[in-house]
């Protein structure tokens, strides 16, 4: 369960954009399947694939209510991905290039 979570928490802290509205749960899912690979260790590298999706949801919400909505869809979202590697589900966003100004948490609070 905390390698779901870790998973949740790096994509969760990668949004800052347009309103949830716009992109459905189904749609996210899209986004970051390609990340399975990699993530579950079948994979040395994340592929094209999975860095463009993750590279996409920083345009996806720009309040709160939408990265609440956006963090429960991917809880969901993260159950679809067993046997996920913790030190690479944390490392995706800087291996696709992302620099984020925060850090990871496992036990990601979709509601803060």
């Amino acid at each position: 369960m905390a390698r779901l979570l870790v998973l949740l928490a790096v994509i969760a802290a990668v949004w800052v954009g347009a309103p949830a509205a716009v992109l459905p749960c189904e749609r996210m899912t899209q986004m970051i399947a390609p990340c399975a690979p990699y993530l579950t260790s079948h994979a040395a590298v994340p592929g094209v694939g999975c860095c463009n999706g993750v590279c996409a949801l920083p345009g996806i919400a720009q309040t709160h209510k939408d990265r609440v909505v956006i963090c429960r869809c991917l809880k969901i979202v993260a159950g679809h991905f067993p046997g996920i590697d913790n030190k690479r589900a944390m490392g995706l966003p800087r291996l696709c290039g992302l620099r984020l100004n925060f850090s990871f948490s496992p036990s990601i609070d979709c509601d803060k």
